[in-house]
């Protein structure tokens, strides 16, 4: 066989394995750590069951929500029987071609050597490599949003369609694959024109079922979902320091009683009012929020441990280095490095009005891995040329 197949052939495995020892080695069921994993499970197994999309939220009462959550990630662990050692297994080769996606990608504009670089990073990313264990939308979300950049990044339009995957997933990525045409398709105006309003067309007919199914059961085109209005209230509440802490919530007797489209408003509201009325303080929260998402180690108290924060700063800090040195090296085409660049100012831009984590931030890292990688790239400008001239 060709060295340079074994070779991503056996970096692969080896990922495919540390993802796999790493699943398997979780509580058969999610612990109360990340709440929101139950949540899923407990919609998954309401759809295998007959019931739809559906879970009980005991916080306020005996109240049944329907549109909290969007339908990809639970139609996912659906199909895996809602066994979370299945979906923990699934991540774990979903994970694994996000490593073939990036390396796919990197292999169109850099020589083998960059490319194997960059899928040996994405492979041995311990964030990435976390997640594949939670049961949590990031590992199916990343995967979908990496094949999308990968795609369009080797000029294939089908590359909308793992992106209309990222957005039943999660919603608020609408906008994400219309940007990243006009950037595939720079700097011929008709060709942007053209890839725009496809990703657009895409985005919206992705999400066109779930809004009309949310108008029959609610009376209103709920296009995201009705957990945005937390998450609203969330950044900018009394107390907000960035972080997501919603445990005053059940204590809020206005929100009893209230059908899960009216809870959704009041808090979108109070969220708003609350950004508004102190400018300053909201801006400052927003730096908070853009920190925390890309901090190179751990913050929560539960996994802040002295081991993880090592791990997490020994890889990071080198990747950001790598990307900032990327960034001022005419090694890729500008506008690939913009769509390399891409899912991080997007997402960033969504934490800076919401909450910030670490995990939001997990989908932005792979194409910048791309990036970072760049810097080992043998080929001159001359070859990135050629290759452009072949596009």
């Amino acid at each position: 066989m060709n060295p340079v197949r074994l070779r991503i052939i056996a970096l692969l495995l080896i990922s495919l394995a540390i993802r796999l020892a790493w699943g398997l080695a979780q509580p058969p069921e999610p612990t109360a750590t990340l709440p929101d994993q139950k949540e899923y499970l407990a919609i998954a197994r309401n759809m295998l069951i007959g019931q739809g999309l559906r879970f009980r939220d005991d916080r306020f009462g005996a109240d049944e929500v329907v549109a909290f959550r969007s339908p990809g990630y639970p139609a996912f662990i659906a199909m895996l029987t809602a066994s979370p050692q299945l979906v923990r297994i699934g991540q774990a080769v979903l994970d694994t071609s996000t490593v073939l996606a990036m390396y796919l990608l990197a292999k169109r504009w850099m020589d083998e050597r960059a490319a194997l670089g960059a899928a040996a990073l994405v492979g041995l990313n311990p964030f990435l490599i976390f997640f594949t264990g939670v049961i949590l939308s990031e590992t199916l979300f990343t995967a979908a949003l990496a094949w999308g950049v990968s795609l369009l990044g080797r000029r294939y339009l089908v590359g909308v369609l793992p992106l209309a995957i990222a957005v039943i997933v999660r919603p608020a990525a609408v906008m994400f694959a219309p940007l990243a045409c006009v950037l595939v398709a720079w700097p011929s105006v008709w060709k942007m024109i053209g890839w725009t309003i496809v990703g657009a067309a895409v985005s919206i007919l992705t999400l066109l079922p779930w809004a009309y199914r949310n108008h029959e059961m609610l009376d209103q085109w709920i296009w995201s979902t009705t957990n945005t209005g937390q998450t609203a209230y969330d950044g900018f509440r009394p107390g907000a320091t960035g972080a997501s802490d919603l445990s005053e919530l059940p204590k809020m007797p206005e929100l009893r009683g209230l059908s899960e489209v009216s809870r959704n408003a009041l808090l979108a509201k109070r969220g708003r009012d609350y950004m508004m009325q102190d400018l300053p303080r909201s801006l400052g929260l927003a730096v908070r929020k853009v920190a925390r998402t890309w901090s190179p180690v751990p913050l929560s108290d539960e996994y802040a441990s002295t081991r993880n924060r090592i791990v997490g700063l020994l890889y990071t800090l080198p990747v950001f280095v790598l990307v900032l040195i990327a960034l001022f090296r005419r090694t890729i085409p500008l506008p690939l490095k913009a769509l390399c660049l891409l899912p991080a100012v997007y997402f960033t831009a969504g934490v800076a009005v919401t909450v910030g984590s670490i995990r939001y931030r997990l989908p932005a890292e792979p194409p910048m891995i791309v990036l970072a990688a760049s810097v080992f790239k043998r080929n001159t400008s001359q070859e990135i040329s050629r290759v452009l001239s072949d596009s």
